[in-house]
């Protein structure tokens, strides 16, 4: 951790530099959470937005876009944020013949960076928003607890296809310790979850240190664990920081809807 760009002071690069891309090692989380030993199969990616792409076509001239990248839950590494806001910065002044070859460029700094695919893509548009339903955030729960307590999940006896979203969640950074806030959306099927008790348990993570992907990859686990469940996906739509969103999705299934916005992005 200590090695991080993360609560560093930083000048950032005046030119292209792709040295700065740091990898995080994926094992060191999961072996925590027991994932990598777990019998349960796990899909889903690390979908990343980034509002600040800038560059130079061939004339000199500053042109911006949209950047979408994402890669699978499966790869070796995932990147650290500040060291891809820093590389971003580092395209600013550097001159490309075309959009494909900054698609291109891009996407070989971050495969040789994390090892793994990357699709990625650039658009000039932001994506639709989607609109929250069956939000939990108003239910009356007494005090939650200050840290992840998965024994406070309950099921009951009701089977269930439903959509549950909480706009309320909130991780702390594990090296700045800054707030990072979320939208959590729970698609899932078999035995309910008690409403109640799945707030009372996305609330204990606000003073929590977490990257976005463990997180996420915990309550996937938690409910995985707790609750009586045929298939389930859990994604959390991040809100930016330094021009970023990060949406960390895992599932039991492999095939599953597009990112989209949430609506607070």
């Amino acid at each position: 951790m200590s090695d991080l760009p993360l609560g560093k002071k930083a000048n950032y690069p005046p030119s292209y530099d792709p040295s700065v891309l740091v990898g995080l090692n994926r094992s060191d989380s999961r072996q925590k959470l027991r994932l990598e030993s777990n019998q349960l199969e796990i899909f889903g990616i690390d979908s990343w937005t980034c509002y600040e792409l800038s560059w130079l076509n061939e004339k000199g001239i500053p042109r911006n876009s949209i950047l979408y990248f994402s890669y699978s839950c499966h790869s070796k590494f995932f990147v650290e944020s500040k060291s891809l806001k820093l590389y971003l910065f580092s395209l600013h002044n550097k001159r490309f013949s075309s959009d494909g070859e900054l698609v291109e460029t891009i996407k070989s700094d971050l495969g040789a960076t994390l090892k793994t695919d990357i699709s990625l893509e650039i658009s000039s548009e932001p994506r639709e928003i989607i609109s929250n339903e069956n939000s939990i955030d108003s239910l009356d729960i007494d005090e939650p607890s200050t840290q992840p307590n998965s024994l406070v999940l309950l099921s009951t006896d009701k089977d269930v296809d439903e959509d549950i979203t909480c706009s309320l969640f909130r991780s702390l950074c594990p090296v700045t310790a800054q707030p990072d806030w979320a939208t959590i959306h729970i698609a899932y099927a078999g035995k309910q979850i008690n409403h109640e008790s799945l707030l009372s348990y996305l609330l204990s993570y606000r003073n929590h240190q977490g990257f976005h992907e463990e997180c996420v990859e915990k309550i996937f686990q938690d409910i995985n664990e707790r609750c009586e469940i045929k298939s389930l996906l859990v994604r959390a739509n991040y809100l930016r920081r330094g021009g970023i969103e990060i949406n960390p999705v895992r599932t039991t299934h492999e095939n599953y809807e597009k990112i989209l916005r949430e609506q607070r992005q």
